[in-house]
C-alpha cells in the first residue's frame, strides 16, 4: 500500500512486483490481518490499473473549474463541479448538493470537506488549478461512527479514505493555455513530490564476534525484542539534512493515538481505552499533539513530552514544546499520538546511540551515512541508516517488521545480503490540471473529458 496505513497492523504483505491475483485462504489456518489487507490491495491495484490503461493519467467528466466574479469584476472564489475524476486511476467523486428548494449548489474552493484553506485568498493571476489526490488512513478517532457501540468504546477495524484537494500555483506564470502546461507539468509535480524523497537502509546490528566462528552466534546479534512489532521510521520535519530535516519512529506503527476531549491549560483529558501499558501513555514519553488540519495540510504537530498521566489526564511538559499547545481551537478532532524514541536528557535511557540527537523540534536529526557509516540504532538492535541527497517529506514513512522467531526484521536484501535502500512506504500523492484561470473572462479547462457509454 502507498496510503498512510498507521493502524495496528503486523505489516504490509502487498507487493505488486509479485503479480499475484488473489488471496486464497485454507481451512484450519491462523487468520492474519496481512492476509486480509493484502486481498483488498490486490483487488484495488488491478481496478486502479486497469482504470489507468484505459483513461489515462487523468480523466472523467465532473471537476470543472468555473471561477466567480463578485461586482467589482474580481475572482473571489472557485466553484468545483459534480461528478467524478479520475487521477492515475484513483476515483475521486464530488456529489451534488441541493438547497431547501431543491437547487444544485456547487461546491465552493473555500468549503473544500478535505482541505482546510487556512487564508481565504486565491493566488494573483494567472494561476493553475490542479488536483492533489492520496490516501488516508481513518481510525474510530477520525470518524466515530465506524466503531461498534455495542461493543464499549473498543475499536475495530479501521478505513482508508480517498482525499482529493483541488489546490491552486502559481508556478505557470508563463502560460497562456492548458497546452503549454503538458511539457512542464512533470517538472512540478516533482517540486511537490520529488523523486528522491528518501532511501532508507534497515537491519539488525551484528557484532564484529560474530565472524570469528560460524558456529557461535553471538546473542546481541539479532532482533532482541520480546514481541513481534511493526517499526515505522516517519519524517516530522521535512527539507534536506542540511535545512534540518527530521524523524520520529514508533515500534507499534504510531498506532498509540487518543483523541482529546477536553484542554485546561497543560491538561488534556483522553479519551482512553487502551487494552494494556504497552498500548498507552507513560510520563517521560514524547508525544505529539496534532489535528485533522495539520495532517490533511501535511504538516507536522508539536512535539512535547508527558510529565505524567493521571488516569485518562494527561499533563504536558511545557518547557519542552517548540510550538503551539493552545489548542482550543480544535478540540472537535485534536489527538495525542504517541512516540517510543528517547532523549538522552532522560536518566532512565541507557545505552542510546550517539548519533540519535534531538533536534529543535523535538524530534531527531536525520543523519545520512553509506556503506557502515552513521547506522542509527532505535532499539533492540534495529538499526537504519539514510542514504545522502534526498529531499525529506513530512509525513512520509518507511515500515520495519520485526519477528522474534527469527530474531531479525523483514527487510528486502542485495544479492551481497546487504539491506537494500528502499523509498518511503508512502505517502504517495498524485495530481492532475483542472483549470488554468488567466483573467476574468479567460480561462479554459486542463480537464480529459469522457462521457458515460
Amino acid at each position: 500500500m502507498t496510503s498512510e496505513f498507521r493502524g495496528d497492523f503486523s505489516r504490509d504483505s502487498f507487493d505488486p512486483h509479485k503479480h499475484f491475483s488473489r488471496v486464497l485462504m485454507q481451512q484450519g489456518r491462523v487468520q492474519l490481518d496481512a492476509d486480509w489487507n493484502e486481498q483488498a490491495a490486490i483487488l484495488l491495484h488491478y481496478m486502479r490499473t486497469l482504470a489507468l490503461d484505459l483513461m489515462g493519467s487523468h480523466a472523467g467528466n465532473g471537476f470543472k473549474i468555473k471561477p466567480v466574479i463578485d461586482d467589482n469584476g474580481n475572482i473571489t472564489d472557485l466553484t468545483i463541479g459534480t461528478g467524478h475524476y479520475y487521477v492515475d486511476g484513483i476515483l475521486c467523486e464530488n456529489e451534488k448538493k441541493y438547497d431547501q428548494e431543491g437547487k444544485e449548489i456547487l461546491l465552493s474552493y473555500y468549503e473544500q470537506e478535505d482541505y482546510p484553506i487556512e487564508k481565504k485568498i486565491l493566488p494573483a493571476l494567472p494561476f493553475l488549478v490542479y488536483l492533489d489526490v492520496w490516501e488516508r488512513h481513518i481510525s474510530y478517532i477520525e470518524d466515530d461512527s465506524i466503531r461498534e457501540v455495542a461493543l464499549n468504546g473498543i475499536d475495530t477495524a479501521t478505513r482508508g479514505k480517498i482525499i482529493w484537494q483541488v489546490r491552486t500555483s502559481e508556478k505557470l506564470k508563463s502560460a497562456t493555455s492548458c497546452n503549454e502546461i503538458e511539457p512542464t507539468w512533470e517538472a512540478l509535480v516533482q517540486e511537490w513530490q520529488p523523486q528522491n524523497r528518501g532511501m532508507l537502509r534497515a537491519k539488525v546490528e551484528k557484532k564484529a564476534s560474530d565472524d570469528t566462528n560460524a558456529c557461535i552466534i553471538n546473542p546481541e546479534s539479532r532482533y532482541r525484542g520480546a514481541e513481534n512489532q511493526l517499526y515505522r521510521v516517519e519524517i516530522h520535519t521535512g527539507g534536506t539534512k542540511e535545512q534540518g530535516a527530521t524523524f520520529k519512529w514508533s515500534r507499534e506503527n504510531s498506532s498509540i493515538a487518543f483523541r482529546c476531549l477536553k484542554q485546561n491549560g497543560n491538561q488534556l483529558t483522553l479519551n482512553m481505552s487502551a487494552r494494556d501499558s504497552t498500548f498507552g501513555i507513560s510520563s517521560g514519553q514524547w508525544v505529539e499533539l496534532t489535528n485533522d488540519n495539520n495532517e490533511l495540510l501535511g504538516k507536522p504537530g508539536t512535539i512535547v513530552k508527558v510529565a505524567k498521566i493521571e488516569g485518562n489526564i494527561l499533563t504536558i511538559d511545557h518547557y519542552t514544546a517548540k510550538g503551539s499547545i493552545n489548542l482550543t481551537k480544535n478540540l472537535h478532532n485534536l489527538k495525542v499520538r504517541r512516540w517510543d524514541y528517547q532523549d538522552k536528557k532522560d536518566t532512565k535511557s541507557k545505552n542510546l546511540d550517539k548519533l540519535l540527537l534531538l533536534a529543535e523540534d523535538n524530534a531527531l536529526s536525520i543523519i545520512e551515512g553509506t556503506d557502515e557509516e552513521n547506522w542509527l540504532t532505535l532499539e533492540d538492535g534495529i538499526k537504519i541508516q539514510f542514504q545522502p541527497g534526498a529531499t525529506y517529506r513530512t509525513g512520509d514513512y518507511w515500515l520495519i517488521p520485526a519477528r522474534t522467531a527469527t530474531g531479525n526484521i523483514l527487510w528486502k536484501q542485495n544479492p551481497d545480503g546487504k539491506p537494500k535502500a528502499l523509498p518511503p512506504h508512502g505517502i504517495e500523492h498524485h495530481y492532475a490540471p483542472l483549470a488554468l484561470i488567466i483573467g476574468v473572462d479567460n480561462y479554459s479547462s486542463c480537464r480529459r473529458e469522457i462521457r458515460s457509454i
